[in-house]
Parts: C-alpha cells; structure tokens; sequence
C-alpha cells in the first residue's frame, strides 16, 4: 500500500524524496525504482534511485546509453502524460531483447532487468518520469499493481510541483544574492524594527570586521555611540515613512574616512523593508547611479535613465542619446516609480536628491 503522506513528505525533505523510489518499489513487489522530474522533458533536476544498480552502473547509464532507453523513448513519444503503463504494451519484448541497452549495459554487467512499470507526469511546469523494474524471471507487473501507482500518479505529479516551485524560489535567492554581490557596495535588508534579515558578501565582510558596524541580537548597531543614535533614528524614521525616501548618516570606523549609509523603507509585497547601503569612499564607484541601484533594486539601465532624469534630461532626448526606443525608455521609467514607490519625475528628484555626494564625507568629524 503506498501512503500519500510519504509521497507529500518527499515535497519537502531531501531524504524522503531519496527514499520514494525505494518506497514505491518496495508497495508494488518491484525490485529496483527509479524517480526524476525536470523542467522540461529532457531536463533533470532531481533524481531518487531504489538502490538496485550502483552509482558506477548509474553513471555509465546516464554517460553511455541514456540515448538508447528504449524504454523511455517510448514514454516520450505517448501523448497521454500522468498515466503508468506495463512497458510490454509499449515495447514488444523482440525490441527490448535486441536493444543495446539491454545487451550492453542490462546483461553488460549480468543483470536481467526485463519488465517495467513506468510513465510520464506532467504538473505546474514539471515533468517527471517513474519507472519501477522486474528481472526477466520475475512475474510481470499485474494491473492491480498498475493501478495501484495510477492512483497515486496525482499525488507524484503534485509534490513535483512542489519541489519545482521551491528550486525555482531557491535559485531566484540564489541569483538575488549574485546580483547584489555585483552591486558594489554593503547591502543589508532590515525589518521595520531594524533586524537583520539578510545581507549580502560585501555587508558579511563589513560586520566581520566590526570596525563600524555590528550586530546584536540580530539588531544593526554602530560601535560608536553618538553614530548609533543617529543610525537608530535613522532607521525608525524610515520605518515610519509611507514613500521611499531616502536619507543617509555617516558612521565613523577605527581607521579612515567614515562610511556613507543609505537608508530607504522599500516595499516588498504588501509589507515594508528597510534596505541599508554601506558605501566606502574608497570604493572606485561613488556614483549615485551605483548607489540607487543598490538601494532600490534598479538594473543599470534603469539607474543610469533615474541619474539622467534628475539632471534634467527629457524622454526623447534619453531615448536618442541610449540609442533605444522611446517605448523602451517609457518602460524603464514606469519601472523606477515603481520601485521608488513615486509617480512623478519631481518625486524621483526629491527623492535621489536626498541622497548626500560623498566628495566631501572626508571634511566629516
């Protein structure tokens, strides 16, 4: 009997999504089972195996005769997706035996893998592939055993789906934490009551050296009082704005000029983030371009048209000078309101304004 929560269960637990292959073998007297889903047919991105062939004899499969899965082949081409079928109904048993498949790799390394019980499923833009395996002296698969993974088919189809949406939301933080690593400056999200959420490499490095800023109990703190008072109320004022203002305070170090901190209530969803950026005045990129990208999440693009639009350049004239359409230019602006949470160019001046160059933070006590 296959019980719905151990195939729920592999939605989220890495080991249990190891073991379902094992566990869908085991309920239907298969002797080995093998489980992967993609996002696209011949895309995998997560593999479970019963057991039954080793690593070596797995890897000389997906090396050499992946291509030759008579078997799988046939399950591709079928156009009823989400339904297990006897593979003897499919591939006549003179094909199999005179694959190479069979003859190089199956008897290749004196195994007589013969029957399969396999199919296709296709849910919330996964596909995924079952195949659950008998020797050639075993009895072949019954249809109450066929029916028994047709049931649970859905089930399968479903906790790929969920795993796919957690890859696709791991790889999106994954490439969130590259870009703003590109960014060139400390980044650190904070929640309204000014607790660390995350940061990225350069903000890590920068706590780690703990020569300005610190942490305590996850709370962002300068070591130097007088600094400290100033960052505090900095971050409850933007906690309390309804916009996305900016301001900005300097927080000495121990050794050379201060740094320059940004800091901005951003809205994320429905709810509000406060984003704090570090920037060191002997970093290269003091630009407000680099400095707006980082704060508000801005591509480069769109950080360069924001700079162009508070020195006062006008749509076509952005739109000759970028060599790029007008419609083009209108889009990336609608973009900057947008994540500057402002509707009008005067909003967005005021706004990049308010953020202080950094030529003179070396006259600062």
């Amino acid at each position: 009997m296959i019980r719905t929560e151990e195939i729920y269960d592999a939605a989220t637990d890495d080991a249990a999504f190891d073991r379902l292959a094992s566990t869908l073998a085991e309920a239907v007297g298969a002797r080995s089972g093998v489980l992967h889903w993609g996002r696209a047919p011949h895309h995998v991105a997560e593999i479970s195996y019963s057991g039954y062939f080793s690593e070596a004899q797995m890897a000389a499969y997906d090396r050499d005769f992946q291509d030759d899965d008579i078997w799988g082949a046939a399950l591709n081409r079928i156009e009823a997706a989400n339904r297990v079928w006897n593979i003897e109904a499919l591939v006549p048993s003179q094909a199999y035996e005179g694959s190479r498949i069979y003859n190089e790799w199956i008897r290749g390394m004196g195994d007589d893998t013969y029957r399969c019980l396999g199919g296709v499923i296709r849910q919330d833009g996964t596909t995924g592939n079952i195949g659950l395996h008998r020797g050639r002296a075993q009895r072949p698969f019954s249809e109450r055993e066929v029916r028994a993974i047709q049931d649970s088919v859905g089930h399968i189809g479903r906790m790929f789906g969920i795993r796919g949406k957690l890859d696709r939301a791991n790889h999106y933080g994954r490439s969130l934490h590259a870009t703003l690593d590109l960014v060139g400056h400390a980044v650190f999200t904070l929640r309204p009551d000014g607790a660390l959420i995350d940061c990225n490499s350069r903000a890590d490095a920068l706590l780690r050296r703990a020569d300005a800023l610190t942490t305590r109990q996850r709370q962002l703190k300068a070591r130097d009082p007088r600094d400290d008072e100033a960052l505090q109320a900095a971050l409850r004022a933007a906690a309390a704005r309804q916009g996305g203002q900016a301001s900005a305070i300097f927080i000495h170090r121990e050794q050379g000029l201060p740094y320059m901190l940004s800091i901005a209530s951003v809205r994320v969803g429905m709810d509000r983030q406060i984003v704090a950026i570090a920037t060191d005045p002997a970093d290269r990129d003091l630009s407000i371009a680099s400095r707006i990208r980082a704060l508000y999440g801005l591509t480069r693009a769109e950080a360069e048209v924001a700079e162009a639009l508070c020195a006062g350049r006008g749509l076509e004239e952005l739109s000759q000078e970028r060599g790029v359409a007008l419609h083009t230019v209108r889009t990336q602006i609608k973009n900057i309101y947008a994540k500057l949470d402002c509707s009008r160019q005067s909003e967005l001046v005021a706004r990049i304004g308010a953020l202080p160059r950094l030529s003179g933070c070396g006259d600062q006590d």
